[in-house]
Formats: C-alpha cells, sequence, structure tokens
C-alpha cells in the first residue's frame, strides 16, 4: 500500500538538497499564484495538476526511496522468467523495488543522483512515458495501485504550498538514512529549519 506519510520526508529532504529544482517549481507554480488573492499560497488540486516538473520531482523521490522497498509476488503456473530462470507455481518471488530504482543499466550512470529532469521530454514540456516494470513505486501492470493519481494530487498540493511558502533547510549533523521496515521510512525523522518567505509575483 502507497502511503504518503513515509514519501514526503523523503520528498522534502531532496528538494532541500536541490534548490534549482525547487527554484524551477517556484516558476511553474507563480502563474498560478499570480491569480491568487495576495497572501494565499494555499494551492488547489486542479491548480496543480498540469505541473510537470513537480511532478517529475515526486516522481524522482519515489524511484530513489520507493515507500514500499520489496513486493511479494505469487507464481500462478509454471513459467520462464526473462531471466531464464524457472518458476513452479505456489513459488514466492521476491522483487527488489528499491533495487531496481537505482540500477545503472535501467537509469544511467547517475541512477544514484535526484534529477528530476531524467522524467521529461526533450523539450521538457512533458513527461516521457516510463513502463511501470521500470518504476514501480506504484507496483506494476494489472496490479499498479488504484490509487496513484490522488496520492500524487495530495502529495503535490503540499509540496506546492511549502515550497511556494516558505525556505527549508535540512539540519546539519544528523543522520539521514533508511530505516528497514516493511516501508521505505527515514529512520531518524527529519529535522529542517523552516523560514517564511514572501513572494514577489
Amino acid at each position: 500500500m502507497f502511503t504518503r506519510k513515509d514519501t514526503m520526508p523523503w520528498a522534502f529532504y531532496n528538494l532541500a538538497q536541490n534548490p534549482r529544482t525547487v527554484s524551477i517549481i517556484r516558476n511553474e507554480l507563480s502563474p498560478i499564484a499570480s491569480r491568487k488573492v495576495p497572501g494565499t499560497g494555499i494551492f488547489e488540486p486542479e491548480e496543480t495538476k498540469s505541473l510537470v516538473y513537480l511532478r517529475a520531482a515526486l516522481y524522482e523521490t519515489l524511484r530513489l526511496y520507493p515507500p514500499a522497498p520489496t513486493e511479494r509476488k505469487t507464481v500462478v503456473a509454471d513459467d520462464t522468467m526473462p531471466s531464464g530462470h524457472e518458476v513452479r507455481a505456489g513459488d514466492i518471488v521476491l522483487v527488489s523495488v528499491h533495487s531496481i530504482g537505482i540500477m545503472e543499466g535501467m537509469w544511467g550512470k547517475d541512477c544514484l543522483d535526484y534529477n528530476p529532469d531524467r522524467w521529461l521530454s526533450e523539450d521538457g514540456d512533458k513527461l516521457q512515458h516510463v513502463p511501470s516494470h521500470k518504476f514501480m513505486a506504484f507496483n506494476s501492470g494489472p496490479r499498479i495501485c488504484p490509487g496513484k493519481e490522488i496520492a500524487i494530487m495530495q502529495m503535490k498540493t503540499v509540496v506546492a504550498a511549502v515550497m511556494w511558502n516558505f525556505d527549508v533547510e535540512v539540519v546539519e549533523g544528523q543522520s539521514i538514512q533508511p530505516k528497514l521496515s516493511c516501508s521505505l521510512q527515514m529512520k531518524n525523522g527529519l529535522r529542517v529549519t523552516v523560514k517564511l518567505k514572501k513572494r514577489e509575483i
């Protein structure tokens, strides 16, 4: 099951480390904010729906830190995997979603880097198609999470409001590492300094 509470600390951690990404997201938000009553920094789901770079930034966090790092599958019928391995009905197959997300053969030499640009088309105007068996944060095929778009919508509205209204800085000296669990939580949580930012539109 997709859990937004596990993803949001990783999202804000990545954004705080990448000011260029934050700047691009704010540029996306600026035309929307200009139509609002001054001082209103909350964005509605319909307003953020078309924001391409914001979605790419969230996808990149989900690639590096999928909320469900491992998937368990049961084989329905005898078959041969693409790798050539034979499986029998009833066998259990464990899929490391986290490992797939950081494989150099699938994502390139910068596979460990946070780079939302990898999700964009050449002109940067839209998302390029990435098959679900490559990006498995929401599972794959007929088992893909039915709540995917709702989860993305909720995260987009939260991130948009925070990034527009505040500067977020990670407190130095803390240990940032994943917690070994069925969901990929941040082991010690995330301590940040949040500063209110008045934006000129």
